[in-house]
């Protein structure tokens, strides 16, 4: 990556990458786990966290481009005050953008990467609360201001194909102020370059990841994924724990050769088998933990001997589950499915393609542990405190009952 060899260039001169403040976009539920994953990892200190986003401090090095939980990451270029609803904010919105450092940002950026000016710029707007005016509109009155500071070409942002250029802006308004950011990266970290390979249903990358850092896998541990698609939770497990034993099966030939392919593009060694979900080839007691995205039948629909009850494949997870470990479900919340067979731990509602859904931590009841087992991992303290700080963002605006 060119923004490594940067930094090693840099250490050799005794160079200590500066402190920089960053917007991390994330998934809807899972801000307070993205928290905890900056702070482990980058040992960044935690600004705030808010509706699907965090903003925090960190160096600025080549481990903030590979944080697996967040959807994208930004430079914050600065905040602009007293935009409210009404369509006067657009003026003061450029105004304010005109007085930001930008082109001293974006020097940071070519620093780390080549950029291609000549390609031009996209803006994405995103806001929250009712407003008078559109994002479309948020977009065009950004860029023409930003056009004029920086000297490259605006572009529709709905109009580009991706990758098409290699500078995005932010401009994210909530209350009465707007945020704005430049993309660290040339691409959204949630688009992984090993998915060339994709179905209906195919599960979020960064809903993957955090999945695997809520199921306590460690190095040398069978990480089994019964029914697991193109891939993704095996490969970032993988990616979470290089040296984790990882196992999966699906119905679907389609989605094994999808798998096959993508964990090959991620350099990563999955053993696949075609199993049905309600008769899995494996041992009582073989997996270390267990992930899985059950097939619930909105997105995709449930095949072979759980097409009429998807119970069958809870007591066959649970069946396969070492007694220490513990089974992280993505599934919609179901009357009593999980409580009749099993003792959840956790359960973090997220929203992910336009939909409520929940993630369950597990253990089956022949299991003495009554905390998650990704407690007791490296991650588990700034887990631990981050839900307890930031977790209530998760909960506001979720509906109980599953429904989008």
């Amino acid at each position: 990556m060119a923004s490594e060899g940067i930094i090693l260039r840099d250490a050799k001169h005794g160079a200590v990458p500066e402190i920089e403040t960053f917007l991390a976009r994330s998934v809807r539920g899972l801000e307070w786990l993205a928290a905890a994953e900056i702070e482990a990892d980058l040992n960044g200190e935690i600004v705030e966290v808010g509706h699907r986003e965090i903003i925090f401090k960190a160096r600025h090095d080549s481990k903030v481009s590979q944080l697996g939980s967040i959807d994208d990451l930004f430079f914050v270029c600065g905040k602009i005050d007293a935009i409210d609803r009404t369509r006067a904010s657009l003026a003061r919105l450029a105004e304010g953008l005109r007085k930001l450092p930008l082109a001293r940002f974006l020097a940071k950026v070519e620093k780390h990467r080549p950029v291609r000016r000549a390609s031009g710029f996209e803006v994405v707007g995103s806001f929250l609360g009712r407003r008078n005016y559109n994002r479309k509109e948020i977009e065009t009155s950004a860029g023409e201001a930003i056009a004029g500071i920086v000297g490259m070409p605006f572009l529709d942002h709905d109009l580009i194909e991706p990758g098409g250029v290699d500078v995005s802006f932010r401009i994210h308004l909530r209350d009465t102020q707007a945020i704005v950011g430049l993309r660290v990266t040339d691409r959204p970290l949630h688009r992984r370059p090993y998915r060339t390979a994709s179905i209906p249903g195919a599960l979020h990358p960064p809903v993957a990841f955090a999945m695997a850092m809520l199921s306590g896998a460690k190095p040398d541990m069978s990480v089994t994924d019964p029914c697991c698609g193109t891939g993704t939770l095996l490969i970032e497990a993988k990616r979470l724990v290089p040296d984790a034993a990882t196992v999966g099966s699906d119905f679907s030939e389609v989605s094994l050769r999808a798998a096959r392919n993508n964990g090959i593009n991620a350099g990563c060694a999955l053993r696949l088998a075609r199993a049905d979900l309600g008769r899995l080839p494996y041992r009582d007691d073989s997996a270390g933990c267990v992930l899985a995205n059950l097939p619930w039948g909105q997105a995709v629909q449930p095949e072979g001997i759980v097409r009429d009850d998807i119970g069958l494949a809870i007591s066959e997870i649970l069946r396969i589950l070492g007694a220490d470990g513990n089974a992280v479900l993505l599934m919609p919340p179901a009357d009593g499915i999980l409580d009749k067979r099993c003792r959840t731990l956790w359960s973090i509602p997220i929203r992910v393609a336009g939909r409520w859904t929940t993630i369950y931590i597990v253990a089956g009841n022949k299991g003495a542990g009554q905390r998650p087992v990704c407690l007791e991992t490296r991650y588990g303290p700034s887990l631990q405190r981050m839900w307890d700080r930031f977790g209530d963002i998760a909960v506001v605006g979720a509906p109980v009952d599953g429904a989008a």
